[in-house]
C-alpha cells in the first residue's frame, strides 16, 4: 500500500509540474547550430569576423564559425536564387527566432558591432537577475543576441 501512495504522489507531482515530467523525457542532445542567410556569405562573414567569430571554413556556398570549445556552430549560408534578405527591424521582437549566443567580452562586441555597421543594437535587462542581453541586427538585418558568458545559471558553459 505504501508503495501505491508513493507513485500517487509522484505521479500528482508530474501532473501539477509538467515540464518537469517532460524535461525526464526530453533527448534533445545534439550541439547548436545556428544559420543566417545571405546572397553573398563571404561579404556577410566579414561582419561577424569583425564581431570576433572564427572562420573554420569557407565554399562558395557558405561560411562556417565553431564556437569557442566546438560548443556549436555558425553558417552564413547562401540564399535561393531570387530571395532577398529581409526588411530593416526597429526591435528585436520583429525577428522570428532569436540566436542568443555568450561572449566574453559583451560591452566589446557592442563597440565592434557599431563600428562594422550594425543596424540595431538594442539593450534589454533580464528583471528577474542581474543579465543583459544585447540585440544585434547584421547588415542584411538578421537579429542575434548576445548575453555575457554564465549569464544564467542553469546554462552550463566551458
Amino acid at each position: 500500500m505504501m508503495s501505491r501512495c508513493v507513485v500517487l504522489l509522484l505521479s500528482l507531482g508530474m501532473l501539477a509540474f509538467p515540464a518537469l515530467a517532460q524535461q525526464k523525457n526530453n533527448s534533445v542532445t545534439a550541439i547548436p547550430k545556428v544559420l543566417v542567410r545571405s546572397p553573398n556569405p563571404a561579404k556577410l562573414a566579414e561582419f561577424y569576423k569583425a564581431l570576433g567569430f572564427s572562420e573554420t571554413s569557407r565554399t562558395p556556398f557558405s561560411v562556417n564559425f565553431y564556437l569557442e570549445g566546438d560548443v556549436g556552430a555558425f553558417e552564413v549560408l547562401k540564399m535561393d536564387e531570387g530571395t532577398q534578405p529581409s526588411g530593416p527591424k526597429t526591435s528585436r521582437t520583429q525577428q522570428g527566432v532569436v540566436a542568443i549566443f555568450e561572449v566574453a567580452d559583451q560591452e566589446g562586441l557592442v563597440a565592434r558591432a557599431k563600428a562594422a555597421g550594425a543596424t540595431l543594437i538594442e539593450r534589454w535587462d533580464a528583471p528577474e537577475r542581474p543579465a543583459t542581453i544585447y540585440y544585434i541586427g547584421d547588415p542584411e538585418n538578421n537579429i542575434l543576441g548576445f548575453a555575457a558568458r554564465h549569464h544564467h545559471p542553469r546554462i552550463k558553459t566551458p
